[in-house]
């Protein structure tokens, strides 16, 4: 595991630090579209969110399925269609947005406090995790692996969706390229007198896909498959990428080594 640090152009020079602020920051002060992806035409326009529909659409049998980490919850408001579902998120921002939808469920729920949450023991047969290990340090995310333990049935199937998967090239790309990018373009944009400030924040943990498995067998969860996609979008951090369009040409010369969706399909094994 190491931190992962995002370097960002900002009109205000402030850090920020706080990795669970940060994801707010990027989630929801700053993603000005969020209401036009609950149209299904618009929907389908960002890959990440139709690859992972499609792979649920697919997967996913009609058992009670819980989804851990939705954010708005684009994906879960679609596959509500065909699957009855319930939605979660720590934060209210997103619980307060489906408040009035009548026709899908979205619950306030922390997976790092299971206190008071007796009802949730052994309860769903199918659960979801969201891509929020990036958030958590290796205590957090064997608290959270031990509390989706207890609301998970036995043999029951659980996903981890996993987008933060680590590597040397990843590091470079992380602590070196896209530093060194940003910083040219916040000199180049101060030149024209626009008062840029390139930012140093936390946006949580990167961990490598040997590290993650190990966390997930040590914690009885068995390992059925693993689906990986977007090969290309990890190399697509960086501007000079898109513009010379080489992201294919990296994927392939380094054998699909770098997906940036990584599904991990595990069966729990215990009682």
């Amino acid at each position: 595991m190491r931190y992962w640090f995002n370097y960002l152009l900002k009109k205000v020079n402030v850090n920020t630090l706080n990795r669970f602020e940060f994801t707010n920051e990027v989630l929801i002060q700053n993603y000005k579209n969020y209401k036009e992806r609950f149209i299904f035409d618009k929907f389908i326009d960002y890959e990440l969110s139709l690859k992972t529909y499609n792979y649920f659409k697919k997967k996913l049998d009609k058992k009670s399925t819980f989804f851990i980490g939705s954010s708005w919850g684009w994906v879960e408001f679609f596959l509500s269609k065909n699957f009855s579902l319930i939605a979660s998120d720590v934060n209210e921002k997103y619980v307060n947005f489906h408040k009035n939808n009548k026709d899908f469920k979205y619950i306030k729920f922390d997976i790092l406090d299971m206190s008071e949450k007796k009802e949730f023991n052994n309860k769903f047969e199918q659960v979801i995790v969201n891509n929020i290990e990036y958030l958590f340090d290796q205590d957090q995310i064997q608290k959270c692996m031990k509390n989706v333990d207890y609301i998970a049935k036995k043999d029951a199937d659980v996903f981890f969706i996993f987008r933060s998967r680590d590597s040397f090239m990843i590091k470079i790309i992380d602590n070196y390229l896209s530093p060194f990018e940003n910083k040219l373009k916040t000199i180049l944009k101060n030149f024209k007198k626009n008062k840029w400030y390139l930012t140093k924040n936390h946006h949580g943990f990167r961990r490598s896909e040997k590290e993650f498995i190990k966390i997930i067998e040590e914690n009885d969860f068995k390992v059925q498959s693993v689906y990986k996609d977007m090969f290309e979008s990890e190399y697509n951090n960086l501007t000079i990428i898109r513009m010379l369009k080489i992201s294919k040409f990296l994927s392939i010369i380094f054998f699909k080594s770098h997906p940036h969706l990584n599904i991990f399909h595990t069966k729990k094994n215990r009682l």
